[in-house]
């Protein structure tokens, strides 16, 4: 038996000790030939459920924070992360930031929010200084862009969205504080292939150093300057199953709170090798298993829109934004940055789904395209996604 195999069997032990998986592994031979895909698969639910009732119990490994591991229109589903966050694990893998550098800050405190926490002690860690500033609204960008200058900011930490911002405003305006960059930490949403090419163009020694996980698995891989932005290199105690191409991560560090099991993260991913040259596994993500909604009796990939969309000569970025209840959309706007005409965009989007363009039947207040300046962000998370959700 491999030394994963055995940490794997006692981490299905340890979850059988919980009351919410009693009936869920009843039927599996924790004792014998141990298989470790033979254990049915952890939901979200499962991992708050786990999560509740381990941190509840006595005697437990260290302090915790409760932290939300995603949003919701009703309770937030919930993790317990040790305060250390693994950081000591992860940092003898993956050190951003050095004694010399200051930090700013941009994930947003509170609210059950992680990545304020994280990032404030990976610098600590590190040795570094710290200006814990949150999110920057636009109409403030340029003059803490000022204080963050006068007070020798070498790194930042934020989603690509908000260092995509900073990167912009540097070049529009000739602020010199990209020039003070070294190092960028991003997380929370897929990098957009314009911050890696911004970035070469207004600040090249400005260095991307990424990480992918979630709340309730925490950091799975990480990457460097010298890795493409969509592949990760696997940290050893994540161990990653992928199942038809879908990602299960089983969490092997001694210090978690509550076991996770084969749990399914959501995203899709092959194995590769990473081009940077570091040796071990590296994951290269290839976006969400599922990202359907139900809009005109139909089902509808609205990140499959914003994609054919920005291929449209004059649209630089789009965005779809739904109206209704999550996952059951009554109408949907596509809002595109640029000069393309909108009618054509709308025909072009119409035209790429058959089912779409005749469950419609020519409506145009049910599906409408409109141009902005800008994309819409999430002002709690930095994020700006693909997809909106607004009352209908």
């Amino acid at each position: 038996m491999t030394d994963t195999t055995a940490a794997l069997r006692t981490l299905a032990r340890e979850a059988t000790r919980l009351p919410h998986f009693e009936h869920k592994y009843r039927q599996v031979d924790l004792d014998g030939d141990f298989d470790v895909t033979t254990l049915p698969e952890m939901t979200r639910e499962d991992v708050t459920a786990a999560a509740a009732q381990a941190a509840v119990r006595r005697p437990r490994n260290g302090s915790a924070y409760l932290f939300t591991s995603g949003g919701s229109t009703a309770e937030p589903k919930l993790a317990w992360i040790p305060t250390e966050m693994h950081l000591g694990r992860l940092t003898e893998h993956w050190q951003p930031l050095g004694p010399t550098d200051v930090l700013a800050n941009l994930a947003s405190p509170g609210r059950l929010w992680s990545a304020h926490y994280c990032y404030n002690r990976l610098a600590e860690l590190a040795g570094a200084d710290v200006i814990g500033l949150g999110y920057v609204a636009d109409e403030e960008l340029g003059q803490w862009l000022d204080f963050l200058t006068r007070h020798g900011t070498t790194a930042v930490a934020g989603t690509p969205s908000q260092l995509l911002r900073i990167l912009r405003f540097c070049e529009e305006t000739g602020h010199p504080f990209a020039a003070t960059l070294r190092a960028g930490i991003w997380f929370g949403e897929p990098c957009d292939p314009q911050l890696p090419e911004l970035r070469d163009r207004v600040a090249p020694g400005f260095g991307l150093w990424g990480n992918y996980g979630s709340t309730e698995t925490w950091v799975i891989g990480h990457n460097g300057p010298s890795c493409p932005t969509d592949t990760f290199h696997q940290l050893p105690y994540q161990h990653v199953e992928l199942v038809d191409g879908a990602v299960l991560v089983s969490t092997l560090h001694p210090g978690a709170v509550a076991p996770v099991l084969r749990y399914r993260i959501g995203d899709r991913a092959e194995r590769v090798e990473c081009p940077c040259g570091r040796p071990g596994p590296a994951l290269r993500i290839a976006g969400r298993e599922s990202s359907l909604v139900k809009f005109a009796g139909t089902l509808v990939s609205p990140q499959q829109l914003v994609q054919i969309a920005q291929e449209l000569p004059g649209v630089k970025e789009a965005q779809v934004v739904l109206a209704g209840a999550a996952g059951m959309a009554e109408r949907m706007e596509v809002r595109v940055v640029g000069d393309a005409d909108l009618e054509t965009v709308r025909t072009h989007l119409l035209a790429s789904q058959i089912d779409l363009g005749f469950a419609l039947r020519g409506d145009e207040e049910e599906f409408t395209v409109t141009r902005v300046d800008a994309r819409s962000a999430n002002p709690r998370t930095g994020k700006t996604p693909d997809l909106l959700w607004t009352d209908a």
